[in-house]
């Protein structure tokens, strides 16, 4: 299977930064989960591999699938590019990523990714979420890193997630951030169906978290390993 990768076009400096990965079922997830996060780490030189394993071709049902692909990888492509985020399509089928994961071998495609970009920490949608593509992803991520037998950090972020996890939270101060969080997730047009009901959540979300540190606005990420 064909691997897409949409690189970053900016001259890199010869000494790489702290690389950070970003594991998600669809190329809007990270933004309702860490948003803010990502925005800190980039305001830090952070580097960040972004790795989307579905076009999100059922966003639309109405819509043909090659023509939601083609929205919605150019829609990613330009924000990626704007931000500064290197972003890798694995092009699987959206709700199906379960078998897709098992059909295309993309366990060992992981691997791969990780053993080359050597990431400090790895941020994956939750083992908890109400999506089935967003579990699948989590557990085909834990499988990875236990065969390689992988020290890097871990952890899971909410996108639909009802209920709190038993796993130890960090929260991470969002607070200068939390408008380039919002106007991240806006930037997805294609999804703003999605995107606009969970305004009000996520800013109660943020509240939420922030008071757990003493800060207005925070993101909660949970540590798996």
């Amino acid at each position: 299977m064909k691997i897409i990768n949409y690189i970053n076009p900016k001259i890199r400096p010869i000494i790489m930064p702290e690389t950070i990965m970003i594991l998600c079922a669809h190329s809007d997830d990270e933004s309702v989960g860490m948003g803010g996060t990502i925005h800190k780490y980039l305001a830090e030189g952070k580097r960040i591999i972004k790795i989307v394993f579905s076009f999100g071709q059922q966003s639309h049902p109405h819509i043909r699938d090659d023509i939601t692909t083609k929205t919605r990888v150019k829609e990613t492509k330009r924000i990626s590019g704007n931000l500064g985020i290197e972003t890798y399509f694995l092009g699987l089928s959206d709700t199906k990523l379960l078998e897709e994961i098992k059909k295309h071998k993309i366990k060992e495609k992981l691997k791969i990714l990780i053993k080359k970009y050597k990431p400090k920490r790895i941020f994956v949608t939750s083992d908890q979420d109400i999506h089935p593509d967003h579990r699948a992803v989590n557990l085909v991520t834990q499988k990875a890193l236990k065969e390689l037998n992988s020290k890097i950090e871990l952890y899971s972020f909410e996108v639909w997630n009802l209920i709190n996890e038993n796993k130890p939270a960090t929260y991470i101060d969002i607070t200068p951030y939390y408008k380039k969080k919002i106007k991240l997730m806006k930037e997805f047009r294609s999804q703003k169906h999605f995107m606009y009901p969970l305004l009000l959540p996520i800013y109660f979300r943020s509240r939420r978290y922030g008071r757990k540190i003493k800060t207005k606005f925070a993101e909660k990420f949970y540590k798996i390993r």
